[in-house]
């Protein structure tokens, strides 16, 4: 029986255009939330003190407010989403505030992604879950923001031996708690990923203004699971300058792209993909 699915990509508080009808199931891989403070958060890495907090650049009080207003403009997107009345499978982005166990503030220590989504009945966390939809499974993966141990020899030689150590301990960790549901798969897989699969056509940073420009800088979990597992399709988001797919051995990858003028139609008919399609709006001609 074939499904057909709506993907939207990172929002970012703004609320998508939908440009096809009769879907299914929806599928969006996080960053619901606005991002005002990304231009500090920036500004921050680039500082010679690399110990400094974005909030500590704009103070803590004017910070709360900025997170409260993206908390507020997510719960917005959330409940569009909600409101179309199929289940809608998600995965929280870097952007959702699930909580900095450790930060030194405790607001953001705490996981408001949980508030998030609290009431909101076709709202389907798939966050380190497996989930059925009718002749398929869903594998979530969500948060992750760059590759889970450092790949560069400028970052390696930043971080001390035993940060290094730590990394290395909760990549293996991700890398054992994702592995172990595909091992309870027993349908064709669709894994959904905040972040698209390291080293590919779709998470290469070309943004010139951000500290990381030029890097590839997708997930290393999302990449061994589509190699070990091959899942019939893995859907990210995360890096903003892509919107597309490649493959990897069987498995189709897609970058379901930045902002709301981007949608993907996917359809599946049984361990095959019936139908690939990218929808982006078009800018208005001045004659118009």
């Amino acid at each position: 029986m074939a499904m057909r699915f709506l993907i939207v990509g990172d929002l970012h508080g703004s609320k998508p255009k939908i440009f096809f009808e009769d879907f299914d199931a929806i599928i969006a891989p996080g960053d619901f939330c606005s991002d005002a403070p990304r231009k500090y958060m920036f500004q921050a890495l680039k500082e010679p003190d690399s110990k400094i907090k974005w909030y500590d650049l704009v103070g803590k009080r004017k910070a709360r407010k900025m997170i409260e207003k993206s908390l507020s403009d997510g719960r917005k997107i959330l409940e569009f989403l909600d409101s179309f009345g199929v289940p809608v499978y998600v995965v929280p982005g870097n952007w959702d505030w699930t909580g900095d166990k450790e930060s030194d503030w405790d607001f953001l220590k705490q996981d408001h992604y949980k508030t998030l989504i609290k009431g909101l009945s076709n709202i389907v966390d798939v966050h380190y879950k497996i989930a059925d939809i009718k002749d398929y499974q869903i594998i979530g993966y969500g948060i992750s923001s760059a590759p889970e141990y450092p790949q560069y020899k400028e970052e390696l030689e930043k971080l001390k031996p035993e940060e290094l150590a730590k990394r290395k301990r909760k990549y293996e960790r991700n890398l054992e708690k994702v592995s172990s549901l595909f091992q309870k798969a027993s349908k064709p897989i669709i894994f959904l990923s905040h972040n698209v699969p390291f080293n590919t056509p779709l998470d290469k940073i070309t943004n010139k203004d951000s500290p990381r420009y030029g890097y590839h800088y997708g997930s290393l979990v999302v990449r061994e699971m589509v190699e070990k597992y091959q899942p019939l399709v893995c859907i990210g988001g995360h890096i903003h300058e892509h919107f597309g797919k490649c493959r990897i051995g069987r498995t189709v990858c897609i970058n379901s792209g930045f902002g709301p003028k981007v949608n993907v139609e996917l359809e599946l008919s049984g361990n095959k993909i019936k139908r690939l399609k990218f929808y982006r709006q078009q800018k208005l001609s001045r004659k118009q």
